[in-house]
C-alpha cells in the first residue's frame, strides 16, 4: 500500500501532460474573471458607437493641453477587470485608465462611472468631488493590496475588508490590467496612484499576492533614489508577499512556448516565463522590512505540483518565493489561488503590519541574505537608478 504522505511528482516536468497540467490549473483563475472583462468592457463604453469612441490619448501622467471629456451618463460599472487600472485614489472615488483605447474614467465609491475622457479631465472632476466634500483624500496608515496574474482586486477584497474593521488602517485595493500590460507599465500605474495620495496620508504598507509582488518590487526599483538610497515613497513601512514568485515561475517555465498560456497570461505572463532573465535584474529587493508567506504543499495530505520541485502551493514553490532580507517567513498548507483570504494569512498578515513578524518575535524566521546579495543589490539599486532617469527623461 503506498504511503498517503508520499508526494506526486512525474520525472519529466517539460512533458505533454505537464504541460497540459499547468494550463488547466492557470486556466482556471482565468475562466471566472473572462465574463466579467467582456461585461466592463462593454459598461465602458468600448463596444459604443464609433462616434463615441475617445482619441488615443497619451498613457503618461504628462499635463494635456486642455482637458477632453465626453458625455457621461452614470452607469453602474464592474469596477474594472483585465482592461483597467487604477491611476489615482481619493478616498473610495477613483480614476481608472483602459488598457486597449488609454482613455480614462472616475468612478465613485459603488463604481458608477462620473466622468470619462483623458486623464486631466478625470483629475478636474475628482478634484471639484474632493472640493465639494463627495469624497475625500485618503489619511492616517493606508494598506495598498494588489492583486496577481489574471485575476482582479475582487480576489483581494477579503483581505482589503479584513485590514478595514482593524483600527488604524484604510486600504486601497490597486486593480491592474494583468494580462494587458507589461509590470513597468503596471510599477507605473502604482507610482502615479502613490504620487497623487496627498500628504494626509502618514504610513504606506504593501500587501500582495503572486504577480503583486513582483509589481512593488518593479515599482520600488524604479523609484530608486541613489542619492538618499530610498526606494519610492519614504512613508513606505512595511511589505507582506504572498504566494511570491520572486525566483521567478516553474510552471510559467514550461508553459513559455505555449501559445495558450500566452494568450490568457497576456504581457506580463510572458515577462514571468520567456523574458524572467530580463526583468529579474529591474526588480529591487525592499529595503523595508518585509516578510513572506509561502504555500509549503497542497493540501493537509501533503499532495503537491508534480510539475514544481519541492514544497508548493500548486503554482508557486516554496523555493521560488523566497528572497534574501526578509524579515520573516512562515510556510503553511495553502493553495496560491486561495490563500490570500484564508483565516491564517489574514491573521498574519495583520501580525506583520503590526509587529513585523506573523507569529511571534520568537518564532521569526528571517530569511538572511547570502554573499551575493550584496551585489545583486547594487545591481538592482543601479538598474533602478537607471530605469528612474529613464522615467524621469520620459516626463520632461
Amino acid at each position: 500500500m503506498q504511503n498517503p504522505s508520499k508526494r506526486l511528482r512525474c520525472p519529466k516536468a517539460n512533458s505533454p501532460v505537464a504541460i497540459v497540467f499547468a494550463i488547466v490549473i492557470l486556466s482556471l483563475g482565468f475562466l471566472g474573471s473572462f465574463t466579467t472583462s467582456c461585461s466592463a468592457q462593454f459598461s465602458a463604453g468600448l463596444f459604443n458607437s464609433p462616434n463615441m469612441n475617445p482619441p488615443n490619448d497619451n498613457p503618461t501622467n504628462q499635463p494635456q493641453e486642455q482637458p477632453t471629456g465626453y458625455l457621461n451618463l452614470p452607469m453602474k460599472t464592474l469596477g474594472g477587470a483585465q482592461f483597467w487600472t487604477d491611476v489615482r485614489y481619493a478616498g473610495k472615488w477613483r480614476i481608472q485608465q483602459n488598457s486597449e483605447t488609454n482613455h480614462c474614467r472616475l468612478l465613485n465609491q459603488n463604481n458608477f462611472r462620473q466622468a470619462w475622457g483623458n486623464r486631466l479631465h478625470c483629475d478636474q472632476k475628482l478634484n471639484q468631488a474632493i472640493a465639494n466634500r463627495r469624497t475625500q483624500l485618503n489619511s492616517g496608515k493606508l494598506v495598498i493590496v494588489l492583486h496577481g496574474l489574471i485575476r482582479t482586486s475582487g480576489s483581494m477584497s477579503a483581505m482589503a475588508k479584513f485590514l478595514e474593521e482593524k483600527d488604524g488602517y484604510s486600504t486601497i485595493n490597486f486593480q491592474y490590467a494583468s494580462t494587458r500590460k507589461s509590470v513597468g507599465d503596471h510599477a507605473m500605474a502604482l507610482r502615479s496612484l502613490i504620487d497623487n495620495l496627498g500628504p494626509k496620508v502618514t504610513e504606506i504598507y504593501f500587501v500582495g499576492h503572486s504577480l503583486g509582488n513582483i509589481v512593488v518590487r518593479r515599482y520600488l526599483a524604479d523609484t530608486f533614489n541613489p542619492e538618499t538610497g530610498v526606494q519610492g515613497d519614504p512613508r513606505i513601512k512595511r511589505i507582506v508577499m504572498i504566494g511570491p514568485p520572486n525566483q521567478g515561475s516553474a510552471m510559467a517555465q514550461v508553459l513559455k512556448k505555449s501559445f495558450l498560456f500566452h494568450t490568457i497570461a497576456g504581457v506580463s505572463g510572458a515577462e514571468l516565463s520567456r523574458t524572467w532573465d530580463q526583468l529579474a535584474p529591474t526588480l529591487a529587493t525592499p529595503k523595508v522590512e518585509f516578510g513572506i508567506i509561502a504555500g509549503g504543499q497542497a493540501s493537509e495530505k501533503n499532495l503537491s505540483n508534480f510539475v514544481l520541485n519541492g514544497p508548493d502551493d500548486f503554482t508557486v514553490s516554496v523555493e521560488e518565493a523566497k528572497l534574501p532580507g526578509a524579515s520573516d517567513f512562515l510556510v503553511r498548507p495553502l493553495l496560491h489561488s486561495t490563500m490570500m483570504h484564508k483565516p491564517v494569512t489574514l491573521n498574519a498578515t495583520f501580525s506583520f503590519l503590526e509587529n513585523g513578524y506573523f507569529v511571534s518575535a520568537q518564532q521569526r524566521n528571517p530569511i538572511v541574505a547570502n554573499a551575493a546579495t550584496p551585489t545583486q543589490q547594487n545591481n538592482a539599486d543601479a538598474a533602478g537608478t537607471n530605469l528612474s532617469a529613464q522615467a524621469r527623461g520620459n516626463q520632461n
